[in-house]
Parts: C-alpha cells; sequence; structure tokens
C-alpha cells in the first residue's frame, strides 16, 4: 500500500531529524540511538537491494512505529507523561508479538526440523514476548548502571518494572492466541502467502538444483530414457516453481532374473512393460534366463518429488492421497524434503529358476490376468493425480 510506505518513510526521516536535534543539544546518547533507530527502520531497504527480498508494507510500518515510539520517549521526553510509558511497552510488545508470529510460521513452513500446531505456535509467541520484555528490563537497569551512575532514571522502581512485564505479557497474551486463531480463520494468508513468496527467493540452493534436474530430464527425454507414460505427469510437476521430480515411473509389469533373494543389484532385467501384457510377452522374456531365480514383478507408480518446503511437501502429499496413491509419505535428508508419491499395487512372485519354470501355465495366465488388472487401476489413478495436480 503506497500510503503506508510513505507513512514509513515520514517516520525514518523524522528519526534522522531527532539524531542531528540531539547532537546539536549535545544529548550524544540519544543521538546515537536515533542513527542506531533509524539503521534498523530502513533494513526492509536493505533486504530489498540486497537480497531482493521484499518485506510487506505493513511490516515495514509497525518496525519504524516501534522505534519511533521509544526514541520519541527519550528525545521529546514522553516518558513523563502518565500512562506513555505503559503505552509505548504494550504496543512495541504486541509488535513483537506479531513479527515472532509471522516469522515462527513461515519457519516452521519451510524447515524439516521444526514442526508446530497453532496451540504451540501461539504459546511459543507468548514466551518469547515475554522473554523479550525480561531483556528490555535489564537493558534499562544496565543502562541506569552504567550512564547514571546507580541513580534510578530509565528503571524507576520495582512497581515500574513490573507493570512494564505485566504490559508485555498481556500484549503477548492478546496477539498469541488472536494471532494463531486469524491464521486458522484464513485472515492473515496474504500476508502470510507473500512473505512465503519472498523467502523462497533466498533459496538458492533448492533452485540450482531444480534447474539442474530439469536439465537432465531434458537429456533423458530427448534420449528416450524417461517412462512415457510419466512425462506428462512429470512435465505437469515440473511447471510448480516449488517441485522439481527426480526419478519417477508410472508402473510396470517386470520379469526378472536374481542372483539370489534380494540381490537387486545384479539382477537382469528379461522383460519389462508398462502397459497389458500377453503369455507371449512373459514366455519371450524367460526364454532369455539363464542362472538365478525368476521373479515376475508388478511395480506401483513411483514419483519422487523434491519441494521447497515441509508445507509444500504436504500439499502434494494430499493430492497424492487424494488421488489414490495410499502409501505416499514425506521423506527428509541432507536438507532436502521429497514427497514420495506411491501407489498399492504390487506383486512380487519367484516362479523359476536357472531358466526353469517351476510353476504351471495357468498359473501363469492368473499372473498375467491379475497384473493387467492392477496395470488398469494403476492407469486410473494416474489420470486423476493428473488432473488434482490443477489444484496446486
Amino acid at each position: 500500500m503506497k500510503s503506508g510506505v510513505i507513512i514509513s518513510r515520514i517516520f525514518e526521516a523524522f528519526l534522522l531529524f531527532m539524531a542531528f536535534w540531539s547532537f546539536y543539544k549535545h544529548d550524544l546518547l540519544w543521538a546515537f540511538a536515533c542513527i542506531v533507530g533509524f539503521i534498523l527502520s530502513i533494513s526492509p531497504i536493505i533486504l530489498k537491494k540486497s537480497f531482493n527480498f521484499s518485506v510487506p508494507w505493513i511490516i515495514e510500518f509497525l518496525l519504524v512505529f516501534i522505534i519511533s515510539l521509544h526514541i520519541w520517549g527519550g528525545v521529546l521526553h514522553l516518558y513523563s507523561l502518565p500512562l506513555y510509558d505503559k503505552f509505548a511497552h504494550f504496543f512495541a510488545s504486541g509488535i513483537i508479538a506479531f513479527f515472532a508470529l509471522i516469522v515462527i510460521y513461515v519457519i516452521d513452513s519451510f524447515s524439516i526440523r521444526i514442526h508446530m500446531d497453532l496451540a504451540m505456535l501461539a504459546l511459543f509467541t507468548i514466551i518469547f514476548t515475554i522473554a523479550i520484555g525480561a531483556l528490555w528490563e535489564i537493558a534499562e537497569f544496565a543502562f541506569d548502571q552504567i550512564f547514571s551512575h546507580g541513580i534510578p532514571a530509565a528503571q524507576i522502581s520495582l512497581y515500574d518494572t513490573m507493570t512494564d512485564l505485566i504490559a508485555d505479557t498481556i500484549a503477548g497474551l492478546i496477539i498469541g492466541i488472536l494471532g494463531a486463531m486469524a491464521i486458522r480463520r484464513g485472515e492473515l494468508k496474504n500476508l502470510l502467502a507473500q512473505i512465503s513468496r519472498e523467502t523462497k527467493k533466498l533459496n538458492k540452493k533448492f533452485f540450482d538444483k531444480r534447474n539442474n534436474a530439469l536439465k537432465s530430464l531434458e537429456k533423458a527425454i530427448y534420449e528416450s530414457k524417461v517412462d512415457k507414460k510419466a512425462i506428462s505427469i512429470i512435465k505437469k510437476i515440473n511447471e510448480k516453481s516449488d517441485f522439481f521430480t527426480t526419478s519417477s515411473c508410472s508402473g510396470r509389469i517386470v520379469v526378472m532374473e536374481l542372483p539370489s533373494p534380494g540381490k537387486k543389484r545384479k539382477a537382469k532385467f528379461l522383460g519389462k512393460w508398462h502397459h497389458e501384457i500377453n503369455e507371449g510377452d512373459v514366455y519371450n522374456a524367460i526364454k532369455q534366463a539363464k542362472n538365478g531365480e525368476i521373479w515376475f514383478f508388478v511395480h506401483p507408480p513411483i514419483f519422487h518429488v523434491s519441494a521447497i518446503s515441509i508445507k509444500s511437501a504436504k500439499i502434494m502429499l494430499n493430492i497424492a492421497i487424494q488421488s489414490g496413491f495410499k502409501n505416499s509419505s514425506i521423506k527428509a535428508f541432507n536438507g532436502r524434503v521429497t514427497t514420495e508419491i506411491l501407489s498399492t499395487e504390487k506383486m512380487d512372485v519367484p516362479i523359476g529358476k536357472d531358466g526353469k519354470l517351476y510353476v504351471s501355465n495357468e498359473y501363469i495366465k492368473l499372473l498375467i490376468e491379475i497384473s493387467n488388472i492392477l496395470i488398469k487401476k494403476m492407469d486410473k489413478k494416474l489420470k486423476r493425480f493428473e488432473k488434482n495436480l490443477n489444484k496446486i
């Protein structure tokens, strides 16, 4: 909002003016305080120029307002007015509580190590605000000891200290509880969405990995190394800037030769299909078997989707589960969050060894019949999933 930004600039200019005014009056302590306050108040501008991070106008305004409250109180001797000190403490603590609420909510959305529900978010905000209030009182005490030689100036009495802390606590309680409720009702969604968008810009590591993954994918598609049935879904996921795909498969039927159970690294593919099959496909594959166990597999669709944040990963997970991929989950490792989209259609059956079948033709027909049914189910889920991706 343009008017909000203009008001912030006026407040910042007034802080600079008061710095010169205090210096002129030889009040060097408050002149220094005004300079520090001015630098803090223009930190959103510095963030914008240095990191291309745009702070919402309301955050910028509240920041300069909270700084101005205390600078005005010292330079203009407003603390001598009745209740000004309590007014300043209450509003400053309320704004600090609001900042804490927003920052922790965004951190919770992006961090793989922190998780808070709204009740915990409210409690943290309250405790954080009380702690900042206590630190402020300690700072006032230190100010009196260093600059007033122990004579009460900033912290005039125990009553003053306790009422300040009560004002801080009330502000923390109000913002913590009402703020969490506002987030639940979606009243802060525009502000949170704006801050989240700006935060994503700072995640250079994610976007570097995303760019590399998309280049590798483009090359793999050109070389026909990507499952054709999965390509349309992969492309739709990669259109979303919060995600990129890694290993993916639309589901398949496999006849494989294994040296021994579980040793898939040295396994040999005898036949691999992403579509329905017939007896000829299976028997032609089995003819290639020589040494090792012969297995008949049905592998379900699986898509590994890296996400920029836990919040984004949860959105992808919900879409996957709604589409029927019930075995889907979120995995985190090496600082990367990945949604593993996995369906339930699966079959692992040993059918022979060393080139010889140990099952009947009827049993092979049954396996083919079941596997084709599973492929049809997979195809329906894939279509549903591709359609539901439009919800992101």
